[in-house]
């Protein structure tokens, strides 16, 4: 059989990123593994292939070596190096381009990861909600904390329920700022608030339990839960309903909503918290956007539970960083055992480091500065934000959100096409979410969910330029301020 060899060593391609003598073992042994290269066929001597290819000899034979110890070549004394025979079954040859269907068994529960809708995209763009003002996170004390933290010897250990001193920081936070008294062991540090709603998904509920989740709400909390089974009932809680299904857990943001801002009224929280006793139901907080509402925000249902029904959830990566991802969550006490235990088998426990610099961050006052200093630059971002609004034909839409937070809500028409309009806007480089995502069960809502924390006024007044052009193309709005 006749082979050109260095023919096919150049249409495998080459690798930057990989040392030569590795992209030559993986040529060669892709070459044998399709076929190419047959049993028994010589390999030329290492110094006439290094001269062929333009190469080092030491690299052909490092390559020819690893081939050796791998089993694809056998050396003959004084003859040079073979293909070795290996059984025609175990060869995957290269008969056409397409690739072959295989049939992929997963798991049941892999399936419901499958079948969930994708969340949205993690780069960065133009006017994307949930994106914090890096450029003014004090970095300089960030590292400082950091080189702390790499030299602490707690580092040589990992307690699964998170860093002792992160606990404590953080449970005297949330009794200054939110009224919540709760011991540091009742605390357990996550990935943030993502991982705390799948922990409590796996460790509370059943596959089939009904599970109740207000809408409009953050998809990523239903995901969760849908990926245990469970029977999900999207409600809205804005007004609260005269009566809620019973159900093993309740899901909510009462303090500010996710993503239209408002706020669960005193009666309508104790009415939950009186919910959750009479079924024996827990009640998942998530504390979204608490540290940006307008004014101080209202105590959290935590904090008015006596009964302790509510497990509350909090995340840094809106008030640091997103990459941080550092969360936690805080349990009654007859639920920290459980979770405790189950994270030894989860993941054992998150990165010391960062937590060991988040505490000290925390305990030096440097994240109570960076709250206060974010609270007035996002108030003064939304009113820049409003003022752009207010001169552009984008002000006869309607402003569906509570002000505060990081992102407004513009309402669309009822027959403009948000889903294609949001297609178009991604595709133009903006980062715009359309409200429908987080709306479930019927919940008529349509519109544009637009952040701006991360932007500056000019890039604010070149993202609405862009959605208002495409209003005007598709007929929403009339060219005119309203």
């Amino acid at each position: 059989m006749s082979v050109n060899l260095i023919s096919l060593l150049t249409q495998q391609g080459e690798s930057a990123q990989q040392p030569r003598y590795l992209t030559l073992t993986r040529q060669i042994q892709q070459a044998i593994l399709q076929g190419y290269l047959p049993a028994g066929y010589r390999l030329p001597a290492t110094r006439e292939l290094a001269q062929q290819l333009g190469i080092a000899r030491n690299t052909v034979k490092a390559a020819y070596e690893i081939l050796l110890a791998e089993g694809y070549l056998q050396s003959r004394v004084g003859a040079g190096s073979f293909v070795a025979e290996l059984p025609d079954e175990l060869l995957q040859k290269f008969t056409s381009p397409a690739k072959p269907e295989v049939d992929i068994r997963v798991s049941g529960y892999a399936a419901q990861f499958l079948q969930l809708p994708a969340l949205n995209p993690d780069q960065r763009r133009l006017l994307q909600p949930a994106v914090p003002a890096l450029d003014e996170f004090p970095q300089n004390a960030w590292k400082r904390c950091l080189g702390a933290a790499a030299s602490q010897p707690a580092l040589s250990s990992v307690n699964p329920a998170g860093d002792p001193g992160l606990r404590r920081e953080i449970a005297e936070f949330l009794l200054r700022e939110r009224g919540i008294f709760a011991d540091p062991a009742q605390i357990l540090i996550t990935s943030g608030s993502q991982q705390g709603a799948y922990m409590v998904a796996q460790l509370l509920t059943d596959p089939a339990d009904p599970v109740v989740l207000e809408t409009p709400g953050f998809p990523g909390t239903a995901g969760a839960f849908r990926s245990n089974g469970c029977d999900l009932q999207m409600v809205e809680l804005d007004p609260l309903p005269d009566s809620l299904p019973a159900a093993r857990l309740l899901g909510l943001t009462p303090t500010r909503n996710f993503p239209l801002g408002h706020t669960l009224s005193l009666e309508g929280r104790l009415a939950l918290i009186n919910w959750a006793e009479k079924n024996n139901s827990w009640i998942l907080e998530d504390d979204y956007d608490s540290e940006f509402a307008l004014g101080r925000p209202v105590s959290a249902l935590y904090s008015i539970s006596k009964s302790q029904r509510v497990i509350y959830a909090g995340t840094f990566s809106r008030s640091m960083y997103p990459a941080l991802r550092l969360g936690y969550l805080v349990l009654p006490e007859r639920l920290c055992e459980l979770f405790v235990k189950a994270r030894r088998f989860m993941d054992g426990g998150l990165s010391q480091v960062a937590q060991v610099a988040m505490a000290e961050f925390m305990r030096q006052g440097y994240f109570a500065r960076h709250l206060k200093k974010m609270r007035k630059l996002y108030a003064h971002k939304r009113q820049r934000l409003e003022k752009l609004i207010a001169e552009s034909a984008l002000s006869q839409l309607p402003v569906l959100d509570t002000p505060g937070g990081m992102h407004m809500v513009l309402g669309l028409p009822a027959e403009r096409d948000e889903a294609e309009l949001i297609r178009q806007l991604n595709a133009s480089g903006l980062g715009v979410r359309g409200l429908s995502g987080y709306c479930e069960a019927g919940a008529g809502y349509q519109g544009l969910v637009i952040g701006y924390c991360a932007d500056s006024e000019a890039g604010m007044a070149s993202g609405l330029a862009l959605i208002e052009r495409h209003l005007l193309a598709g007929g929403a709005l009339s060219g005119s301020r309203g």
